[in-house]
């Protein structure tokens, strides 16, 4: 690791205005870099060998915690990682949280976050293990919620429609609280061809709404190899969707209460799922 030797005090120095601008999503991309704040995530994110570019410390923090992340970051794959201490200011310019803890990186895209533009054949069923598929979930929280659950319960794959929120937003890289390193993603820019594929390699697609004819949960002999497909917060899945899966599944819930949210229901059924064999 390297260590800048001075403090960085400037809110318009090039790394604290790189930093700041990766809140939005057209920065990011261009830069193909993305914020992950706090001490849990930079411990994530080392155990798994992201490939962090920066560590931005706050100056109190440094004055404390600076021999230690230095250590951490021992590793020969970090010998080009840059660390920065930064003035309060700057610091405060770069965060996103209410209560920053005082540490943030900047990591480049993980190799583990794919997109494919056609799904060429079946072998993109075989390859993407214990899978949930999400279609038009908006919420970087809930997408995050996902991740974390889908880490949780040993599913290997998350499949993205190509609306879903972004992966690398701060909300989502929260909420997933280092999941984001440890399990792959997989957007896909036509889901209809992805449903195909994935049922043409012997795979059971599963909707996951309350839909006429729709099962409930419990009366379902699940495997490994089902994929449950979950919907908008707010709209559910279009018909069109439905129709070109296996059939529809729903949580039974207490009568007059809300529906669940993506993220809660994704976890019912993939803590269902975990069961199998």
């Amino acid at each position: 690791m390297k260590v800048t030797k001075e403090t960085v005090t400037s809110r318009k120095n090039p790394l604290v205005m790189l930093a700041a601008s990766l809140s939005e999503k057209k920065y990011r991309d261009a830069n193909a870099l993305f914020v992950a704040n706090g001490y849990k995530l930079c411990r994530e994110a080392v155990a798994t060998g992201a490939p962090v570019q920066h560590v931005l410390l706050h100056e109190e923090y440094a004055a404390t915690h600076l021999k230690e992340i230095v250590s951490l970051f021992s590793a020969p794959r970090y010998e080009d990682t840059v660390l920065t201490v930064l003035s309060a200011g700057c610091f405060e310019k770069i965060s996103t949280e209410k209560a920053p803890e005082g540490i943030i990186l900047l990591i480049k895209y993980l190799d583990i976050s794919k997109k494919y533009n056609k799904i060429i054949d079946v072998g993109f069923s075989d390859g993407i293990g214990t899978a949930v598929m999400l279609f038009s979930v908006r919420d970087p929280g809930n997408l995050g919620a996902v991740l974390r659950s889908a880490g949780a319960f040993g599913a290997t794959t998350v499949l993205l429609s190509e609306d879903c929120a972004d992966l690398y937003s701060p909300r989502a890289v929260r909420a997933a609280m280092g999941a984001v390193f440890r399990v792959p993603t997989v957007r896909i820019t036509n889901v209809r061809e992805a449903i195909g594929a994935l049922r043409a390699g012997g795979r059971r697609v599963l909707a996951a709404e309350l839909r006429e004819n729709a099962v409930p949960l419990s009366s379902l002999t699940l495997s490994r190899k089902d994929v449950f497909v979950i919907g908008n917060e707010g709209h559910g899945l279009p018909t069109e969707i439905s129709a070109l899966c296996d059939g529809s599944v729903y949580l039974p819930i207490a009568e007059g209460t809300e529906s669940l949210n993506a993220a809660a229901a994704a976890t019912v059924f993939l803590w269902e799922q975990s069961k199998c064999k």
